[in-house]
């Protein structure tokens, strides 16, 4: 039986030796490397960098022609459990053979698998001290693989680096291990392989894969500064030789010494910089490292390409601007602040854009700091040249969408649309465009309130840039510009503005004598001459403006201010033609119209007043009367009237001012002129010896309020002295009534009205009542007085004396009647009320009044008696007792004669005194009726009276 199996044994152990001979030589098995070759791959949709196919380390000996009879062999040699160096080799090569079969045919056998993985395991367990145990914890990795339990594969190659540090295979099972885990994200647990591939050297096959891997699994934990630091050797040793600039230089030059990724590190190396914060990290690498590599322009460059690939374009710009901030001078510089603006342009950041084209041009335009002397190439030109018309551009219409409520906002828009437009010009001034720019620029410096340097911009844009399509529409908006220039500035200053104006307009005529706005801006000088004063050349400017055809609008107003400067140069007979024709261009409802009346009117006047002041007042008068008639209506018209008879006055051409004055007062009673005009009238009233007709016009000023108490008082007098002079007897009464009751003082003048009134009730009226009233008044008047004239005494002594005048008619009238003793007290009483009113008018002691009312006494005392002597008889009485009744009234009577005889002889003493008149005369004729034996003779009188005086 021993014997058996000891041949058993040796016949499988041989045959098994056999197949191993006769496996093929050039069958080489895939290595780990080979089935995970995707590991590196990072399939987040963005990024993908894929590791190279990992070189095969080692090689499997080929498969037996028939290797499922090896593996028959194989395990029944396992099966007899030899020695542990032939059962190490069985289960070795069994296990080998089993995973070359299914590496090869591709086809999964599960058992066939775990039956290798077994025997791998059992080799490692019973005979650890195998000599290839090395190599079996490698195979035993790949079956693991094969089997997809990458956790034991990783754990059997890390065996195999723990436990086998010289082992040939420790570069491999290293490296292999870490892509698996890499592959499965831990990154930390790969990391330490890889940088054990790393540190085993330059002279192992997978150094610059393994460092190329080690850098990412460091990259992959966010330890980006430290990727860096295995990246940048890296692109130090594999790029080109020279200082790579950009991508395409990259790209155009041929890999160095076979590496496959150069391009892929490098990307790496830009999503190191972008994680440490972009183009500044760069910055801030360099400074931290002390050096610059030779390809610092490509690092930049590529970062910038990557973010804007993945559209963070603020970040590609700040990575570009980055660049600048370290490397001001150099020449890509401008090359990458064109790159900052593509970045912003493209992500629509439109304000951002516009910032860096201003860092553009303000660093790189012709002139500055970055070129010296040096002029800048055409691409730089092309771009300062773009940049600076999208900035002008971009603030002007920025400034034009900012509301108007927003002036700050707007004006510094406009002030920046100005400057950059002014760079422009003064960059490029020979460029086609400079014309429009110019007219951009003047635009902008208008609408932002730069009033006066946009007119002078105007004036550039359109009479130094020769063939400028829009010279005109410049020299218009130029007069636009001053004009709005002089509504801004102090009054003080816009003298000078509206000359500027002025100039403007007039070059625009002599420049472009077809413009269309040509009338209008003439019209517009014309004006502006009018405000400075400059009225000749208003004159001037005005017809020029009217001589184009103009509308009916601006007609009016050139027609209006041609005018107005006629007047104000005193052309009157000018402005009078000038304003006839602008009335018909006025419509009937326009407010103008009555101005220019108005000043129509003022110019008809002031020719008046001009003939006038030459001394020719009849044709004066024609031109003020020519007021009313041209210029109904207007202000001066009332005042024209006036002069015009004044005129006539001053003329002593009475029937003229009599008419003027009576159209005046009828056109305006209520003109301040009215009263003035009154009293001229009456004036000619008077002159033209229209007694009554001034009577009333100086009641009127008599009866006005407004006048002055001596004004009044003097025209009531004339009012009623002219009426009395008419004899017009009522309106005499009134007249005189009028001044009494309204003008009591003086004294003297009121008393003359009184006995006027007096006088016209007694000879006019008949009216005794109010004839005594009257003369009451007088006596009344005088009394009261505060201060007696002597004119009021004598008035009212004549007053009293005619008052008893009355009296004693009235005591005369009432005859003796039966029975006497009835009708006697009445006459007697009606005596005594006369002789009382004598006696009052006596006692005033004027002579003349005295000797009349001595006379009247002595009359009532002689009527008194004969009234007795007349008296009726009563009827019974006959014969003596009739005589005895005569003698008694006879008895009665003589006493009033003799009282009679006594007064008027009272009155003849006056002689002595030097009196003699008519009261006097009246005396002794009634002495020589009642004494005619003493006084009857002529001769007997005229002797007594010589004795007398």
């Amino acid at each position: 039986m021993k014997q058996a199996g000891l041949l058993k044994y040796s016949a499988a152990a041989i045959l098994a030796l056999q197949c191993v001979v006769s496996s093929a030589a050039d069958n080489k098995p895939s290595t780990v490397g080979s089935i995970t070759h995707n590991n590196g791959l990072n399939s987040n949709g963005v990024l993908q960098i894929a590791t190279p196919t990992i070189l095969r380390v080692t090689t499997s000996k080929p498969l037996p022609p028939n290797p499922r009879e090896a593996l028959i062999q194989y395990d029944r040699l396992i099966e007899l459990n030899p020695d542990p160096v032939i059962l190490a080799e069985a289960l070795r090569r069994s296990a080998d053979l089993r995973v070359q079969m299914i590496d090869a045919s591709g086809d999964f056998n599960e058992a066939e698998l775990r039956k290798a993985i077994f025997n791998y395991k059992r080799l490692l367990s019973e005979i650890p001290t195998y000599q290839h145990n090395d190599r079996v914890l490698y195979q035993l990795a790949r079956a693991y693989q094969l089997a997809g339990d990458n956790e034991s594969a990783i754990n059997s190659l890390k065996t195999l680096v723990a436990s086998y540090p010289d082992s040939l295979r420790i570069g491999d099972a290293a490296f292999r291990s870490a892509e698996l885990l890499f592959a499965s994200g831990k990154y930390d647990q790969a990391e330490p392989l890889y940088r054990a591939v790393f540190n085993l050297g330059k002279e192992n096959p997978l150094y610059r894969t393994g460092e190329y891997k080690y850098g990412w699994t460091l990259y992959k934990q966010s330890k980006y500064e430290q990727a860096l630091a295995i990246f940048i050797p890296i692109l130090d040793r594999d790029l080109p030789a020279g200082e790579l600039t950009d991508s395409t230089s990259l790209q155009a030059a041929p890999t160095v010494k076979g590496s496959p990724y150069v391009a892929e590190t490098l990307r790496v190396t830009s999503l190191s910089f972008a994680a440490l914060g972009g183009g500044k990290a760069i910055n801030d690498y360099f400074a931290k490292s002390g050096r610059d590599p030779r390809y610092y322009a490509l690092l930049y460059s590529d970062l910038g390409s990557m973010l804007m690939d993945r559209q963070r374009y603020t970040d590609a710009a700040e990575t570009y601007a980055s660049f600048i901030a370290r490397y001001p001078k150099h020449t890509l510089a401008p090359d990458f602040q064109t790159q900052v603006i593509a970045a912003y342009r493209k992500g629509g950041f439109n304000e951002l854009t516009i910032s860096a084209k201003e860092t553009y041009v303000n660093l790189y335009a012709p002139g500055s700091a970055y070129w010296g002397k040096t002029a800048p190439p055409a691409k730089v030109l092309a771009e300062v040249r773009q940049d600076l018309s999208d900035l002008g551009s971009y603030y002007h219409a920025r400034a034009q969408k900012t509301p108007l409520t927003e002036t700050a906002s707007r004006q510094a828009d406009f002030s920046k649309a100005a400057s950059w437009y002014k760079k422009t010009i003064e960059a490029f001034p020979d460029a086609p465009q400079v014309a429009a720019t110019s007219m951009l620029y003047a635009d902008a410096l208008y609408d932002g309130g730069q009033t006066e340097a946009a007119a002078q911009q105007y004036a550039v844009t359109a009479y130094t840039n020769t063939g400028n399509p829009k010279a005109a529409e410049a020299a218009y908006a130029g007069v636009q510009a001053w004009q709005r220039l002089a509504r801004e500035v102090p009054e003080t200053a816009q003298t000078p503005a509206l000359l500027q104006s002025i100039a403007a307009s007039l070059k625009l005529a002599d420049t472009f004598p077809q413009h269309p706005k040509l009338s209008a801006v003439l019209a517009r000088a014309a004006n502006d001459l009018y405000a400075i004063k400059d009225y000749p050349q208003v004159i001037v400017v005005a017809q020029r403006a009217m001589q184009k055809s103009m509308a009916t609008e601006l007609r009016r107003e050139t027609q209006g201010v041609l005018a107005d400067a006629y007047f104000a140069q005193q052309q009157y007979p000018q402005a009078e033609i000038a304003y006839t024709a602008l009335l018909p261009l006025l419509e009937t409802t326009d407010a103008k119209r009555s101005v220019a009346n108005e000043q129509l009117a003022a110019s008809i006047y002031k020719q008046g007043e001009a003939a006038r002041e030459a001394g020719d007042l009849r044709a004066a008068a024609n031109h003020f009367q020519r007021v009313a008639r041209i210029a109904p209506g207007t202000s001066i018209q009332a005042n024209s009237d006036y002069d015009a008879a004044a005129a006539f006055i001053n003329l002593q051409d009475w029937k003229n001012a009599e008419s003027t004055l009576e159209t005046f007062l009828s056109r305006y009673p209520k003109n301040a002129l009215a009263a003035d005009a009154d009293k001229k009238l009456a004036f000619a009233y008077q002159k033209d010896n229209r007694p009554l007709q001034a009577s009333e016009a100086y009641a009127r000023i008599a009866a006005r309020s407004t006048e002055s108490a001596d004004t009044r008082r003097d025209a009531a007098w004339l009012a009623a002295q002219l009426s009395d002079k008419a004899n017009a007897t009522a309106p005499t009464a009134r007249a005189y009534e009028y001044y009494v009751s309204n003008f009591p003082q003086p004294l003297d003048r009121a008393m003359t009205a009184r006995r006027r009134l007096a006088d016209l009730a007694h000879t006019n009226s008949r009216d005794d009542a109010l004839y005594q009233r009257w003369l009451r008044e007088l006596i009344d008047a005088d009394t009261s007085a505060a201060a007696r004239t002597d004119v009021s005494k004598q008035m009212a002594a004549q007053a009293n004396l005619e008052i008893g005048q009355i009296a004693a008619a009235k005591a005369r009238a009432l005859a003796l009647s039966m029975p006497v003793n009835k009708s006697l007290p009445k006459r007697k009483s009606a005596t005594e009320v006369a002789i009382a009113s004598f006696e009052r008018a006596a006692s005033y002691g004027y002579a003349n009044v005295t000797t009349a009312a001595t006379y009247e006494i002595g009359m009532v005392y002689r009527d008194f008696g004969r009234a007795l002597l007349d008296s009726p008889r009563p009827a019974q009485l006959q014969g003596d007792a009739l005589e005895q009744y005569n003698i008694l009234l006879e008895e009665q009577a003589n006493p009033f004669e003799e009282k009679a005889i006594s007064i008027h002889e009272a009155n003849l003493q006056r002689l002595r005194q030097g009196l003699w008149n008519d009261s006097i005369k009246k005396s002794v004729a009634a002495l020589a009726d009642l004494s005619p034996a003493k006084y009857g003779k002529r001769e007997q009188r005229e002797n007594s009276y010589d004795s007398l005086r």
